[in-house]
């Protein structure tokens, strides 16, 4: 009897784990952002002289076509961890590197990517650029890790539409984020506030932990770095807590104590930007990211 319940377990999951892996191979034959960058990194880091690192606020706010030998590492919620592993997997290779440039914001000492509502994002960097920095199980395959309505409408758009998950131009940059789509300046300003605004502390030391080693590590390699506070809109500035916003310039402070090479500038409140350069609360359109991006390019030139 139990010889028969277990031939027959079998032949029902048979069928279903081979539909599983099928689906993995060809999910993973998807392009997408992740697998791009570490594509482009592969071949071009040594021609890299300006890396720009960091989460969403730069992903969508500098574009490296305004700045010569340029490329945006950055990525949606990619946190210190992630910007260090980028620079350690190419250590070797970036013989040109004379610029680092990395967003300094109201959430970057107080969250990482495994503890934020973004850390699904974790698998991309285990499954396409080869860093797992997380060690879940579930990281490793994209099957598991998504839910399956998910990966059927990537599978549907991909092989029967022939959408790809590239959302970035050549040199990184996201350009999703238009003018014309824009969102509510208000309320989004306000939502995304409390949404950067940290329940605790707890991340803060290791933060601080890695941006030296961020920092130590661009130092060894003779490589300045430029830091900056990105520009947002005054939905998004006046709902910001004081007392998370000290930190992070204490944090800042401290780190200038360190490393006195490191240049930073706080753009959070730039008078340059108005409300014709925000796709919404904290991130910039096209118009933006052009602004931003000429503006670091004159900060880089009077490092």
């Amino acid at each position: 009897m139990m010889k028969k319940f277990i031939t027959y377990t079998a032949l029902f999951l048979f069928p279903i784990i081979v539909l599983g892996i099928l689906s993995e191979i060809l999910i993973r034959r998807i392009p997408n952002d992740y697998e791009y960058k570490k594509s482009y990194l592969d071949k071009h880091a040594n021609e890299v002289s300006t890396l720009f690192l960091g989460s969403s606020h730069v992903y969508y706010g500098i574009d490296p076509k305004y700045i010569k030998s340029s490329f945006n590492a950055s990525y949606i919620s990619q946190s210190f961890d992630y910007d260090l592993e980028i620079l350690k997997k190419y250590k070797d290779q970036w013989s040109n590197l004379k610029y680092i440039v990395l967003p300094i914001d109201y959430f970057s000492f107080y969250g990482r990517l495994e503890n934020s509502p973004e850390a699904w994002r974790a698998k991309n960097y285990r499954i396409y650029y080869d860093i797992d920095n997380d060690h879940k199980i579930f990281n490793a395959s994209e099957m598991l890790s998504n839910k399956l309505d998910v990966n059927l409408q990537r599978l549907y758009n991909y092989y029967l539409k022939g959408e790809n998950d590239i959302s970035c131009t050549k040199l990184g940059w996201g350009s999703g984020y238009k003018a014309i789509n824009h969102k509510d300046l208000i309320k989004s300003g306000a939502i995304a506030a409390g949404r950067h605004t940290a329940k605790n502390n707890l991340q803060y030391g290791t933060n601080m932990h890695l941006l030296d080693s961020i920092i130590s590590f661009a130092e060894q390699k003779h490589v300045k770095m430029l830091l900056f506070t990105s520009p947002a809109y005054k939905s998004y500035v006046t709902h910001l807590s004081q007392n998370q916003l000290n930190g992070t310039f204490l944090a800042i402070k401290t780190i200038n104590a360190r490393h006195s090479s490191v240049k930073y500038y706080n753009l959070l409140q730039d008078s340059s930007f108005n409300a014709r350069d925000f796709y919404d609360g904290d991130h910039l359109n096209e118009f933006g990211a052009k602004k931003l991006s000429l503006k670091v390019r004159l900060l880089l030139g009077k490092i």
